[in-house]
């Protein structure tokens, strides 16, 4: 199987090149194809949907993972997802009704960074100073943090680290080593698990 993983941004392909060697087979091959934002993501998208349709008869082993933040609207951006694939004459693992599927659109709600609040321990692995009284008062599920990636820094610098800019992609780059995917306690980053098992 080979995976093509159409990513928002480059901290999503910093984090899943590192990951998915523990998440998939290891004859499975993938490719991360980041973009510069959501509108990007999206102007894109019916283009490289149509290539893939394309290329889906003649390559049995593809399949396509679309992965977004969701921010505020989890709903509103997953319905928007399914009507660009849906226009283009595919279905996605949320519409194939018990049909063969090739393509899983996901949301990290509320963004990526709750993938790296969902396992602590690898935040403290990764930065050592991060002590767990400065994951206090946030809820168990990381989800439901609105402000996700402001409240990893937050963290970050109650352990003197980036006093003075977020640095997305190096957070990614050095917590996903850390990650242990089945004490990760955001829904979302097990539902990912979950879709990718069922490629």
């Amino acid at each position: 199987m080979h995976i093509e993983f159409l990513l928002e941004e480059p901290s999503a392909e910093a984090a899943l090149n590192i990951l998915l060697p523990k998440l998939l087979p290891s004859d499975t091959t993938w490719n991360c194809y980041p973009h510069r934002g959501k509108t990007d993501l999206f102007q894109r998208l019916p283009g490289r949907l149509k290539t893939y349709a394309r290329q889906f008869p003649h390559q049995p082993e593809l399949r396509v993972v679309i992965l977004m933040d969701a921010d505020t609207d989890c709903r509103r951006r997953k319905a928007e997802l399914e009507q660009v694939v849906a226009e283009a004459g595919l279905l996605t693992k949320t519409t194939a009704a018990g049909q063969p599927f090739r393509i899983i659109t996901h949301l990290a709600v509320q963004e990526l960074e709750a993938w790296f609040l969902g396992d602590r321990a690898a935040i403290q692995a990764a930065y050592p100073r991060v002590r767990p009284q400065h994951f206090s008062g946030l809820p168990h599920d990381p989800d439901t943090i609105a402000d996700t990636w402001e409240t990893l820094w937050r963290v970050l610098q109650q352990g003197k680290y980036y006093p003075t800019g977020k640095a997305k992609v190096e957070w990614a780059e050095t917590i996903a080593p850390h990650l242990e995917p089945e004490r990760n306690t955001s829904a979302s980053f097990q539902y990912f698990c979950q879709g990718l098992a069922q490629l």
